[in-house]
């Protein structure tokens, strides 16, 4: 289970620019290398439209996992080797994903853009941007297309996923709880033995806060993942 510790303190991690650069030219040749492999659109995308949704499923089940593992998790324990890989793997893993994925996008973007407006597969690829724009609004509290999100999340200097605490009782070990304390008023009969308290128990929201800066002026955008990975399949469906 991801928690705050001394590895993320305050649930953040900075892309260093090193990281970062080295990270945007792998991610840049991978697309490239697609050229060869084209899918049907009607006629030819030049990328591998089917890697880039592979990469939004990936991210998606990272964020999506992440509360079963914590659900499953002994807070109070840091023994647990399934968290511990997940905290050993999530930041880096997310970082690469959400950036190979915007790389992507703006490369096939910009290679949709630069054919004649008349083209088939410029109409097409139009309609479909339009339709994942209007449709699907990825940052939380600002309207913005498709191809302005993945440019903030690759020049956002500053990621953070945000956590949300419960004790709604839907930890495992609050039905190990539960169970023990019925079976203690069945052996006992003294129903006035206490209800066990709810195990507080922390897990990721599906958000992620993106800062950066543009000109010398700081911005600040929430990013919602789940309709990020909704918009991306509808424009590459």
């Amino acid at each position: 289970m991801l928690m705050v510790g001394d590895a993320h303190p305050t649930w953040l991690w900075r892309l260093e620019s090193n990281l970062i650069d080295a990270v945007r030219k792998l991610t840049a040749s991978y697309v490239l290398g697609f050229t060869i492999q084209t899918m049907q659109l009607p006629s030819k995308y030049i990328l591998d439209r089917e890697g880039i949704k592979l990469n939004a499923y990936r991210l998606i089940c990272y964020f999506y996992a992440n509360k079963e593992i914590a659900r499953r998790s002994d807070p109070e324990s840091i023994n647990d080797n399934i968290a511990k890989l997940e905290d050993k793997y999530f930041f880096s893993e997310i970082s690469k994903l959400l950036i190979e994925i915007s790389i992507s996008l703006r490369v096939l973007d910009d290679q949709m853009k630069s054919l004649p407006q008349d083209s088939e597969i410029r109409q097409f690829y139009d309609l479909a941007m339009d339709n994942a724009n209007r449709h699907h609004n990825c940052m939380m509290l600002d309207k913005m297309s498709l191809r302005e999100v993945c440019n903030k999340i690759i020049h956002a200097d500053l990621v953070e996923p945000h956590i949300q605490e419960t004790e709604d009782g839907g930890h495992e070990i609050d039905h190990y709880n539960w169970l023990g304390w019925s079976e203690d008023i069945e052996h006992s009969g003294d129903k006035a033995i206490p209800k066990p308290d709810p195990i507080k128990w922390k897990h990721l929201t599906n958000n992620v806060r993106l800062g950066g800066k543009y000109k010398g002026k700081q911005w600040w955008h929430l990013l919602e993942i789940p309709v990020f990975v909704e918009a991306i399949d509808e424009l590459l469906a």
